[in-house]
């Protein structure tokens, strides 16, 4: 009795891995709108752990660029003093805010450093998600300049950290066009309808033959005539 259970069993199982395996057929030889609802579950999650792992891993690569990346402007010859008016502030507003985060102020303005320059390098080859970054990056750095900046000179730091930004938005915007687009209009009248099909009746009616002469029996007692 158990060994024909067992038996039973193992056939059902054959049976459920054979139909799994026409699906998985069927997916590769049909295509994905006839693959089965469990394949494309399986596909779907798989796809978004393989995603959510890739993720994390570049968050992880990220971040140890970040820690690799701080630039010290200090040792960079800056005789007009421009880096600094626009570089001193933010150091100072990442050392203040970031005193009670898990980050450190290095990587914080790591991270500033790369973001601009990643958003520079993908709107200078005109991607809108870089522009918008760019754009994003720019008014927070004016922001921080102003924040960061003692009060007397808030205005001018500002300014000049705008001025900068505006300038290199020469390269990161490149090719947007502010002037409205000029719309031609050109209207191409209808060719003319045809004309209405016309249809003529022809009724032909057969031509009849006449009827043959209907002769009578001969009476000799008539003249030839009526004959």
């Amino acid at each position: 009795m158990k060994t024909s259970t067992l038996a039973y069993c193992g056939l059902q199982v054959l049976g459920w891995l054979r139909d799994r395996a026409d699906d998985i057929n069927s997916a590769v030889t049909l295509g994905w709108s006839h693959t089965a609802l469990w394949l494309k579950a399986a596909v779907v999650i798989g796809g978004l752990a393989t995603a959510a792992l890739l993720l994390g891993w570049t968050g992880h690569l990220g971040l140890q660029a970040a820690h690799a990346l701080p630039w010290p402007t200090q040792k960079v010859a800056d005789p007009t003093g421009l880096l600094a008016t626009v570089d001193q502030p933010v150091r100072r507003y990442l050392n203040t805010h970031t005193a009670h985060l898990p980050v450190t102020p290095t990587t914080a303005y790591a991270l500033w450093q790369a973001t601009g320059a990643l958003a520079l390098v993908l709107g200078f080859f005109r991607s809108s998600g870089g522009r918008i970054l760019w754009l994003l990056w720019g008014a927070f750095t004016v922001a921080i300049v102003f924040t960061g900046t003692p009060a007397p000179g808030r205005e001018i730091a500002a300014g000049i950290a705008a001025l900068g930004w505006a300038a290199l938005s020469l390269l990161a915007l490149r090719g947007i066009s502010l002037s409205p687009t000029a719309f031609i209009n050109v209207h191409v009248q209808a060719p003319p309808a045809p004309p209405a099909p016309q249809i003529h009746a022809t009724i032909h009616v057969p031509h009849q033959a006449p009827a043959p002469p209907v002769l009578k029996p001969f009476d000799p007692q008539q003249p030839p005539s009526l004959n």
